[in-house]
């Protein structure tokens, strides 16, 4: 085993080389026993121990954090569900207006030919303003 690899692997698994894949482990133990090895181990297993450690966490600011939970939770409950939001008529005013457009084009679709002429350019120019014309021009 290379040292590179030694510290890929210390980087990866951190110091306890128990913790390695089983096929490193024996090829480890080997660099583990050399002078750069016992180092590279030694770094890897002080951070081991650094994320280890429990935080240190007054009782006065855990209280706050749990009223603060608690405070968030009660607001949540008041609030009506997400079905019920959704059925009020203010937000039902967009998808009205969404689906009486779809409804208009279809209309248009189904009552236009597919080939202009003067009674289909007549009934755009009544529904529709007179600019849409312009866009197909006259036949």
């Amino acid at each position: 085993m290379t040292p590179d690899r030694f510290r890929e692997l210390a980087e990866t698994w951190g110091g306890d080389v128990a913790r390695w894949p089983a096929a490193e482990r024996t090829a480890a133990l080997g660099m583990a026993r050399t002078e750069a090895g016992a180092a590279i181990l030694r770094e890897y297993q002080a951070f081991d121990a650094l994320l280890a450690a429990p935080p240190e966490v007054p009782p006065a600011r855990a209280g706050r954090a749990a009223l603060s939970v608690l405070q968030a939770i009660a607001a949540s409950e008041a609030r009506p569900p997400w079905y019920r939001r959704w059925l009020r008529p203010v937000s039902l005013l967009p998808v009205g207006s969404l689906a009486c457009s779809a409804l208009l084009g279809f209309w248009l679709a189904s009552a236009l030919p597919y080939h202009q002429d003067e009674q289909a350019v007549a009934t755009v120019a009544a529904v529709l303003d007179v600019s849409v014309i312009s866009l197909w021009g006259n036949q």
